[in-house]
């Protein structure tokens, strides 16, 4: 089974990382966390780190949220921010600083707000509220692909196709491919509904990087060529004209 999420899902359970050098913050934080866990009937996987080098060492895509104190020896929370923004661009930031001063860059990386220390229960609740509401927007068009032990959260929209080579799914996107073990069937009932077509067995096309259909062949948008059933062909033509109309969201 690969390490995929469907989307929408419904929002009980949330993975959130403190990053936080001082370990009192980081045990008040986390109180207040599990405080809200308990008030909203929610699961949370939480994941601790006292420096911005640890999070960012080997960081994979699966989080919701990350509270990051801007203020760390070493590699501080601004710039831990901006490395973990090269790799993900929907996981939720939360600056954490004594000084509102120190947040007010927050916009480079797309941080959702940040919180002044000492935290209070009433803004962690009130963050808490607005990281899952962008959540339920974010969610729709990404999913996480790859192993269980490293899922990366994908949007949608960049997968161009999707390949089976012997017993092994190829996610290719727009940035590059991503291979692991998988059946291309999983792929197919999650993103069928979101614009994609099975165009071959070993094929699932995204209709929006379709090209050109040229004989047995799908042109995608990336110049690489997908290959197309004689079976299924007339699907695959119905299923473009549907979606150049406009009929599929």
């Amino acid at each position: 089974m690969p390490a995929l999420e469907n989307t929408p899902k419904p929002r009980s359970t949330l993975s959130i990382a403190i990053v936080e050098d001082d370990a009192r913050d980081r045990e008040r934080l986390r109180t207040m966390l599990r405080q809200y866990e308990a008030d909203n009937s929610l699961t949370l996987r939480l994941a601790e780190f006292d420096d911005g080098a640890a999070i960012i060492e080997g960081y994979q895509p699966q989080y919701d949220v990350i509270f990051l104190d801007i203020q760390m020896s070493g590699i501080d929370g601004m710039r831990a921010a901006a490395e973990i923004r090269k790799v993900d661009t929907s996981v939720i930031l939360i600056f954490v600083t004594k000084t509102a001063q120190y947040a007010v860059n927050g916009y480079a990386v797309q941080a959702l707000s940040y919180l002044l220390k000492p935290v209070t229960m009433f803004a962690v609740a009130n963050e808490m509220d607005r990281s899952i509401a962008q959540l339920g927007k974010t969610e729709q068009t990404s999913i996480l692909v790859g192993p269980r032990s490293s899922p990366r959260r994908v949007d949608v929209n960049d997968i161009v196709f999707i390949e089976s080579v012997r017993h092994q799914i190829w996610v290719h996107t727009v940035s590059g491919t991503q291979t692991f073990n998988a059946t291309l069937q999983e792929f197919d009932d999650l993103l069928a509904p979101k614009g994609f077509y099975r165009s071959h067995s070993s094929y699932l096309v995204n209709l929006k990087h379709v090209m050109q259909v040229d004989g047995d062949e799908c042109v995608m948008s990336t110049g690489a060529s997908t290959r197309i059933s004689r079976s299924r062909k007339k699907g695959l033509l119905e299923a473009l004209s549907t979606y150049i109309g406009g009929q599929l969201v």
